[in-house]
């Protein structure tokens, strides 16, 4: 092969390799850039409920749990892993119903010591008010704390020494029974046998009105309760007397009347 032949072999073989090489360079100049991958959320832990807490509970040992949380979804308000520990909110009651898995946040605790649990409880402007109950005035413990209610008075009227009737009129209507003995918040479960721990006194929400007045008729006669329909929160403003024929009870004498408008 003469050496000219050579020449234009390797001149033929570099422009080659130039021109793959440049065709590689304008596609990949060409190519569209992909998109940069999206950094993964930071996942942070915070306190959240373990269990479902009623109003008026008390923390015990392991009814707050940690838990990652997304932190595009942080709220200030939450409580983060490291900010607090768990120890110190043992015994704190809860304000506001917590359900399972949902976030606590610090004002919906009221810890030890740090203020009255009932005044925290009450609405700003209400009162709470006490009244000694008996198993009949309080539908024989099925009444709950969070249900609403009439306050009843029964007292006995006698016109003459020879004639006596009862009467029974509503003193405040629609008002919210906020605990009975010292159990507070609002229970989802009613219990199927009451007969056991009945209590004994049941503490209202009332406005300051409402206060005298059920002040008053505890000194005139006996009060009860009368429960509401959880679907019926109208109040009712006209209570007639009960008319017909009623049982007194004095100790172990039954007496029965005749009650009068």
């Amino acid at each position: 092969m003469k050496f000219k032949d050579i020449i234009g072999l390797v001149l033929a073989l570099l422009l080659a390799i130039a021109v793959a090489f440049l065709t590689r360079y304008f596609l990949i100049e060409e190519a569209p850039k992909e998109a940069p991958v999206a950094q993964e959320t930071r996942a942070l832990k915070i306190l959240v409920a373990s269990k479902s807490l009623d109003t008026g509970t008390k923390i015990q040992p392991g009814d707050l749990v940690w838990q990652s949380w997304p932190n595009n979804s942080l709220n200030n308000s939450y409580i983060q892993e490291g900010t607090i520990q768990l120890d110190s909110l043992t015994g704190s009651v809860i304000l506001e119903h917590i359900d399972t898995g949902e976030p606590v946040i610090i004002t919906n605790l009221v810890q030890p010591g740090e203020k009255s649990i009932l005044a925290a409880l009450l609405p700003p402007g209400k009162r709470a008010i006490s009244i000694d109950v008996t198993p009949q005035a309080i539908s024989s413990g099925l009444i709950q704390p969070g249900d609403y209610v009439d306050v009843l008075l029964s007292k006995t009227i006698s016109p003459t020494a020879a004639q006596q009737y009862g009467q029974t009129t509503a003193v405040v209507n629609n008002i919210k029974v906020l605990a009975l003995d010292t159990v507070m918040g609002e229970s989802t479960q009613k219990p199927a046998n009451s007969t056991t721990s009945i209590p004994k006194v049941a503490t209202l929400e009332v406005s300051p009105g409402q206060a005298d007045l059920i002040t008053a008729a505890a000194k005139e006669g006996s009060l009860s309760l009368s429960l509401h329909s959880i679907s019926n929160k109208e109040v009712v403003t006209v209570e007639k007397p009960l008319t017909g024929m009623v049982t007194l009870m004095r100790g172990k004498e039954k007496t029965t009347v005749q009650v009068n408008k």
